[in-house]
């Protein structure tokens, strides 16, 4: 992509200053509190956009003394090193998918199960019980890890360049771009196709030039970031259910007052709310706006992929914790 030299000049540029001030942050009363936040999402996209909502409510809520910096479009670098960053303390807070947190604890694996919700609505259902309470606290011990909340990022579809995926059998031979995850690996595998992990950054140009086929994600992320410039073909294949969380460094939270520990985790949960009113509408304008540059939408019949999927699933569900909360999601059809 035309921008991809700049993104690399500012990351670096970012990730200097983001070292200089690593432990300068104060959290101490009657200080003011900058907490920076990284994600991978342009500024157009919803899930920015709540997160922008998220800080505007911190700052009211804590008077100005809690801010939040919001770094967007990937210049911090990929969703696994904004984890790793919370870790070292480089970074205070990110947005990821829950896809990149299960290289880093297991339990978050569940959401790469294939079709273990039975549609959007169901795993709606999960997140916004009390049931899903245990993963936000599940990182705090091993990585210094809070979750805060959740934003609803669609489910995952696969899409191609020129090629549509229609039934299982269409996979064979494509090669798809992946995240590092060896769910996600082993789910285009056993469709038939192959897997390569490419930076997010990098998905463009990727797909533009032949290295891969095409990848899978939602359908705002698709449309947010021009893909359909280079895939022109988009199935709702919906194999898997991503949110997004909210995380925060948990000793940062823990050095905030109790008061303002408080208005962190109830602009949280407002900033979902916001984020729930104008998600639909987003969905729908991002179909339209990738049927406008040439875009075919698809929507392939699901049995068939979540049939050749079952041995995988199988496979997937045999660790005891992330079995657990598979029963807790199948008691919610």
């Amino acid at each position: 992509m035309k921008k991809k030299s700049l993104l690399l000049i500012v990351s670096l540029v970012f990730a200097i200053m983001l070292s200089a001030c690593s432990g300068s942050t104060s959290t101490s009363s009657g200080d003011s509190v900058v907490l920076r936040l990284a994600h991978t999402q342009s500024n157009e996209h919803p899930v920015h956009k709540s997160m922008e909502e998220f800080a505007r409510l911190v700052k009211e809520k804590t008077d100005g003394e809690v801010t939040v910096e919001i770094f967007a479009n990937g210049v911090l670098g990929d969703e696994r090193k904004y984890i790793e960053s919370l870790q070292t303390e480089l970074l205070d807070m990110a947005k990821v998918s829950v896809n990149a947190l299960e290289n880093f604890e297991e339990l978050y694996s569940l959401f790469g199960i294939p079709y273990v919700f039975e549609g959007m609505d169901h795993g709606r259902r999960f997140m916004n019980s009390e049931e899903a309470l245990p993963l936000y606290e599940s990182t705090v011990d091993s990585l210094d890890i809070l979750g805060l909340t959740w934003y609803d990022a669609g489910a995952r579809n696969y899409y191609t360049k020129d090629t549509p995926i229609l039934k299982p059998e269409d996979m064979k031979g494509l090669v798809m771009r992946v995240q590092s995850s060896q769910i996600q690996i082993k789910t285009a595998e056993a469709l038939g196709g192959s897997a390569t992990p490419v930076d997010w950054g990098e998905l463009y140009t990727a797909i533009q030039q032949g290295v891969v086929d095409g990848a899978d994600n939602g359908i705002v992320a698709f449309t947010d970031n021009n893909l359909g410039e280079v895939a022109k073909h988009f199935s709702f294949t919906e194999h898997v259910f991503s949110p997004d969380i909210l995380l925060i460094k948990n000793s940062v939270f823990e050095g905030l007052t109790t008061e303002q520990q408080e208005a962190v985790k109830e602009a949280a949960r407002e900033s979902t709310a916001f984020h729930d009113a104008g998600w639909g509408q987003a969905r729908e304008d991002a179909i339209k706006k990738s049927e406008s540059i040439g875009v075919t939408i698809h929507y392939p019949e699901l049995g068939p992929f979540a049939e050749a999927l079952r041995p995988l699933r199988e496979e997937l569900i045999q660790n005891e914790k992330v079995a657990n909360f598979v029963e807790i999601i199948d008691a919610m059809k």
